[in-house]
Parts: structure tokens; sequence; C-alpha cells
């Protein structure tokens, strides 16, 4: 095998690990109802659940982006706690269908312990990419494209699975991640060694990443009121309900086609600019599908919405990384990641604190959001070509 053909097999077994892991979530909150139904608990309760998935996802992130920069530096490799934490996340992941009425407690501390385990697969992942990656930014790249069709995968899973026992989904998920994991080592292994970091170069203080943080958290909390409050509506205003399982994903491709070629972009014009200009997109995209006269622009908005999204994610995910090529990919990273479990935590928490999503509160506020996100970067606008996110 020739030295590009295994290099782009290397890129795509990435992305197949983050489409099976975004599939597995996917499959989770599909069937998160109905388990708790069986389990003889409300379905009310399913947005409690999902607010402490996403505060542990976010604890989870910091902690362990902190043990990755530990680990890359003190062990030289991070396929050992890869491979045991997810396997954990997935035994633990294919026994919540198994449990039965009066398991409740126990599906929650199942549950939990998923979510924690599971969080290897982000930061952690990312922050080796962005460590000791050969094209860390194509590698981060290619990861994102097998979370973007994962996402545009979703909506067609909700129609083809419904009434189907949720054994069969968890279970081939599962076990399917589980297995793609298992090459995690060997994916490591063809990287260069492991960078020693160099103790007399000066670390960048985290305040160089506070606006990257900030303002992802905005443009995060803006793309959860965009997606799960504001699509549906939106395209039932001029479409038939029964489409929407082709509809939905439409924001998924354009994120898409935006991870697969916007690496290069990135790269040229530096991932503070492109940041921002991806978060200026996206605010005007958002805007635009508020008064969208007729279905084919409201789909090209949407388009473009996802392609501002996924220039901002990658130009974020680049930027951070290479702000803590100093030892603290990970805790940047993971920050990083941290942040958008806060976003999505935050569109969960109105819901549950009985704050009205009316059609007049939430279409302006995605876009609010998103443009308090451009507000935060502005100045990035003006940066050189080619510049670093250090600053």
């Amino acid at each position: 095998m020739t030295a590009p053909t295994a290099s782009r097999l290397l890129l795509s077994y990435l992305g197949l690990v983050q489409f099976l892991f975004l599939l597995t979530w996917a499959v989770y909150a599909i069937f998160l109802g109905d388990l708790l139904a069986k389990l003889g608990l409300p379905k009310a309760f399913a947005p409690r659940l999902l607010l402490l998935d996403q505060l542990l996802f976010a604890c989870a992130d910091i902690v362990l982006g902190l043990y990755a920069d530990r680990a890359m530096r003190l062990f030289r490799g991070l396929a050992p706690v890869v491979l045991g934490l997810n396997l954990i996340a997935c035994l633990a992941f294919v026994a919540l269908p198994l449990l039965r009425v009066g398991d409740a407690a126990l599906f929650v501390a199942l549950a939990a312990l998923w979510v924690l385990t599971s969080s290897v697969l982000r930061a952690p992942l990312y922050a080796l990419i962005a460590r000791r990656g050969h094209a860390p930014g194509r590698a981060t790249a290619v990861a994102l494209l097998g979370m973007g069709l994962a996402g545009a995968l979703a909506p067609y899973l909700g129609t083809v699975l419904k009434g189907v026992d949720p054994l069969l989904p968890f279970a081939l998920s599962g076990v399917s991640l589980a297995l793609a994991t298992l090459g995690f080592a060997a994916w490591e292994a063809r990287q260069r060694p492991a960078d020693r970091v160099v103790d007399s170069v000066p670390r960048p203080a985290f305040t160089t990443v506070w606006r990257w943080l900030a303002a992802m958290l905005l443009l995060g909390a803006g793309l959860q009121v965009h997606i799960f409050v504001n699509s549906a509506p939106l395209y039932k205003g001029l479409a038939d309900p029964s489409l929407l399982h082709w509809l939905l994903p439409v924001f998924w491709i354009g994120f898409s086609l935006a991870v697969s070629a916007g690496q290069p972009v990135v790269e040229r014009v530096g991932a503070r600019r492109a940041f921002a200009r991806a978060a200026l997109l996206g605010t005007a995209a958002c805007t635009g599908c508020l008064a969208a006269p007729n279905l084919p622009l409201l789909i090209a908005l949407q388009v473009l919405a996802g392609t501002a999204w996924g220039g901002a994610l990658l130009a974020g995910l680049m930027g951070v990384g290479g702000v803590g090529r100093h030892g603290r990919e990970g805790l940047f990273v993971g920050t990083l990641f941290a942040s958008l479990a806060l976003g999505a935590a935050a569109r969960v928490g109105l819901t549950l604190a009985g704050i009205p999503f009316s059609a007049q509160v939430t279409l302006p506020l995605a876009a609010a959001l998103w443009g308090a996100g451009v507000l935060l970067c502005l100045t990035w606008l003006r940066a050189p070509s080619g510049a670093s996110a250090s600053n």
C-alpha cells in the first residue's frame, strides 16, 4: 500500500469513528422517550436527562482534555485510554435498552457513565490530531465530515426506526463503534513521534482564547435554537410536514460541504479570519431564514447556515488547537467542546424553565446569538492572511 493511499485510509478511519460516535447519540435521542416510558418514567423526564448529559459532557471534555495533555507528554500514547474508555462507553450504551421497570436509577447511572466515557472521542481525539497529526487541519476536517454525515442521517433514522425494538439499533451502533475504535492504536502508531514540549517555550495564557470560547458558546447556542427549535416550523410553513425528514438534513449537507472543502481556505486566510467570516455568514443566513418567501430560498439559506457552522467549527478547532501547541491542546480543545455542550444545555434549560418558544421569540434569537458571536470576533476580519489564532 502506497503512503498516500495509507494516509487517505487513516483519515477515512477518523471520519468513520466520528460518524459512528454521533450515530449512537442520534439513536439515543430517537429512542429516549420510549425507553423512559418502558422504565415507568414520564417522557417529560427526557429534557432533564438531556440537560444532565450536556453538563456531564462539559465537565468530561475539560477533564479528559487535561488528561490527554498529560498522557501525550508523559506516556506518549493515548490509544489505551481511548480504547478502554470507549469500550466501557459502548457496553453501557448497549445495556440501556435492556433495563426494565424499576431500573430507572440504574438507567440514569448507565447513561451518565456512557456520556462520561464516550467523551474520550471528543477532546482527546481532536487534541491528538492537533498535536501529532501529519496534517492536523485535514484530519480535523475529515473527522468533522463524519459528524456532518451522521447529522444528515439522523432525521432519516427517526423515520426508518419508528416502531423498531430499540435493542437492535443500540446493539448495532454500539458494537460498530467499539469495533471501529479497535483500530485507533494503529492510527496513532502511524502518526509522527510525540512532540516534546520545550519547557522554555512560553505557554500562552488561557485568556488568549477567551474570545474563541465565548464566541463558540454563542454560536453553539444559536445553532441549537436554529436546528432543534426553528427549522421544523420554518419548513412546515412552506412545505408539507411529511417532507421534513428530507428537508432537515439540508443544513448538515451544507456543513459537510464546508468541512470537506474548507481546510485549505482556513489555512490560507488564517483561522481567526475564517472563523469571523463564517460567523458573519451564519448571522446573515439565520436572519434570511426568518423572511424566506418560498421553499427553494429557505433551502438555500439553510445550506448557507450549515456551511457557516461547518466553517466556524473547523476554524475554531484548528485555531484553538494551534493556540494550544505548547502542551495544552487537550485543555483548549476540551474547553471549546465544553462551550458547545453548555450551549446545548442552555437551550434545554430554557425549555425546562417553561420559557415559551414562540416564533416571535426564537426565530430572531438564533440570529441574535450568532450576531453577538460576530461582535466578539469582529476585529478578526482584518487579521493578516494566514495569521495565527494566538491573539
